[in-house]
């Protein structure tokens, strides 16, 4: 068998083009960093209601399904059940609400919709049909569109109905020329949506128009390989991984949204992702060839310093595919691994507790009753 390459590439249409196993960045309902300091784990802030329950969804791109599992008080996972999805799900993404559910399908070019519940089922709503590949999809910030970046080169924008399902806007896809493995996200403050290309070496910015048409504004170069971009909360910093360079280069942020670099990190080899905390405080780059999770301060010029002790084991090794995502309510990440070696070979998610300077701590490994190989994708939802 020939070895899988270490970027997670993926064919598509009977080998037609290789797409890469990326996960962007998650979209939650946004905390206040005060109501967390106030509120114990479990607890409500004072003069504010109890917060929902929470859950980590995972798919992957090799096993068709989404695992849901609670989030508990003690920051801990346990598995609820599995729900059957598309083939080769590349992007999940959870609206503001913190219920409705968005996952991309490469080979079925289609995006399904669901609904999550209280109790933690997903129900699906829709599976909506695409022209193209969608390898990943974003919502705005204030839920009235999805933008979709598909895997001939385009990104397409459709409309979020009142019941969360998708409808066509009419709009024409935006072209983004080389670009085949599009990662998009969108900035906190819901203005510019960013479009990361591996195979082009570049990150596309775009203002976001009326009736959600994408208005080119510029272009910046990366190193090789960029993965999963992520805006800093204030919406002054952007910060984008590279596996073949092993680094993060960070951008100031322009008022016109234009991005100009401010610096170069060294991470370790094989760097999946860009994860900044939901404070702004902090930067999680997982590196496979690290051994763990580097942690970064992000400083008020947008520097980065790196932390003491760094890379934290996450209880494990961690494979090329890893991600971090942050919990906004409680002191924890969880690093969603693939297969993970030495832990009976099933698919895991690592604990991780936030200690009060920054640096991390494993607790926990929760099997996800899942084998994904490559590629997961995940989304803290409620």
């Amino acid at each position: 068998m020939k070895r899988k390459s270490r970027m997670g590439a993926r064919q598509i249409f009977g080998g037609l083009f290789a797409v890469f196993a990326l996960i962007v960045g998650l979209v939650v309902a946004p905390t206040a960093a005060a109501d967390r300091a106030a509120a114990a784990p479990g607890q409500a802030a004072p003069g504010h209601p109890a917060q929902p329950s929470k859950f980590l969804l995972v798919a992957g791109i090799d096993v068709g399904q989404i695992a849901v599992m609670r989030v508990h008080d003690n920051g801990r996972l346990s598995l609820l059940r599995h729900y059957p999805t598309g083939r080769m799900s590349m992007s999940l993404k959870v609206a503001q609400d913190g219920r409705t559910v968005y996952v991309s399908h490469v080979a079925d070019s289609a995006i399904t919709v669901y609904r999550l519940s209280d109790t933690g089922v997903l129900r699906p709503i829709q599976k909506f049909s695409t022209p193209m590949p969608p390898v990943t999809v974003v919502p705005s910030v204030d839920s009235k569109y999805l933008f979709a970046a598909m895997g001939m080169g385009k990104v397409a924008t459709y409309r979020i109905t009142p019941s969360g399902a998708l409808a066509r806007t009419g709009l024409a896809a935006e072209q983004l020329g080389g670009t085949i493995a599009p990662m998009v996200t969108v900035d906190p403050n819901g203005k510019f949506v960013r479009v990361t290309s591996a195979f082009e070496n570049a990150v596309k910015s775009y203002r976001i128009g009326p009736g959600g048409k994408l208005l080119p504004i510029g272009r910046v170069s990366t190193g090789m390989t960029p993965v999963n971009g992520m805006t800093t909360p204030d919406n002054r910093f952007f910060y984008v991984a590279h596996e073949d360079t092993f680094n993060v280069i960070g951008y100031r942020i322009l008022p016109s949204g234009n991005l100009v670099q401010i610096g170069n990190w060294y991470t370790g080899p094989i760097t999946h992702e860009a994860r900044v905390s939901p404070d702004g405080k902090w930067l999680y780059a997982p590196a496979v060839g690290g051994g763990g999770v580097t942690v970064f301060r992000i400083l008020g010029n947008g520097q980065l310093a790196k932390l003491k002790g760094s890379p934290f084991n996450p209880g494990g090794p961690i494979s090329t595919s890893t991600l971090v995502v942050p919990n906004p309510r409680l002191p924890f990440v969880y690093a969603v691994d693939t297969l993970s070696p030495g832990q009976g070979g099933g698919t895991h998610v690592k604990t991780m507790r936030v200690l009060p300077n920054g640096a991390l701590k494993a607790v926990a490994s929760t099997d996800m009753g899942l084998n994904t190989i490559d590629g997961p994708v995940a989304a803290l939802a409620g």
